[in-house]
């Protein structure tokens, strides 16, 4: 059975490759950015960056299992907005996946913020994905473990938006509650969850 493991540096280009094969079907992503043939080298570059940028957040946001067949990102509490200096390091690997939509897309990131729950104070998943090849095989639920026992011991919640109807029931199982859909801009809908700690 899978287990997580902390991301090293090392594991982030083979880490970016997996997200991007994970979200090569993703609706949100692929209405930002339509799918060509060098799509997924695009968002592994995309993806690298944005996991490179949540491991300056501090120990315990990146995870990955041995193998590098997928990761979670998170955010800790207090921590998920995106600060200017933090869009200006991801912006070039930003514009290589959106390109002439990137105002499109940074205005769907504006409007997702202003719909994130301020309070209380929550982890946040900001990126789940396993790639295609080792789907169903236990990798999701081992990369989204360690934090949630974390959640549970020190009693905090924990909140995602899920990019799919498919996801919601797999988020469910880990304990997360669906909340009033999002649609922005005419987009795909997306499926705000919330989930209290345990025990």
């Amino acid at each position: 059975m899978a287990e997580a493991r902390p991301v090293r540096p090392e594991d982030l280009p083979a880490m970016g490759r997996s997200l991007g094969r994970a979200f090569s079907d993703d609706p949100v992503l692929t209405h930002l950015s339509p799918k060509s043939p060098a799509w997924v080298d695009r968002a592994t570059g995309f993806f690298t960056a944005a996991a490179r940028h949540r491991m300056r957040q501090g120990p315990g946001c990146v995870w990955t299992v041995d193998g590098v067949h997928g990761g979670a990102v998170w955010a800790p509490p207090g921590q998920w907005k995106e600060t200017p200096a933090a869009m200006a390091r991801a912006m070039p690997a930003a514009l290589n996946l959106f390109r002439g939509r990137i105002l499109v897309a940074l205005g769907f990131l504006s409007t997702m913020e202003k719909a994130h729950p301020r309070a209380p104070e929550h982890w946040y998943l900001a990126i789940l994905g396993t790639d295609p090849d080792h789907q169903g095989t236990g990798v999701g639920s081992a990369l989204l473990a360690p934090v949630l026992e974390r959640c549970d011991a020190e009693g905090t919640p924990a909140y995602l938006e899920s990019s799919k109807l498919s996801n919601v029931a797999f988020y469910a199982r880990h304990g997360f509650e669906e909340r009033e859909t999002l649609v922005i801009d005419g987009g795909p809908t997306m499926y705000p969850m919330w989930r209290e700690p345990r025990g």
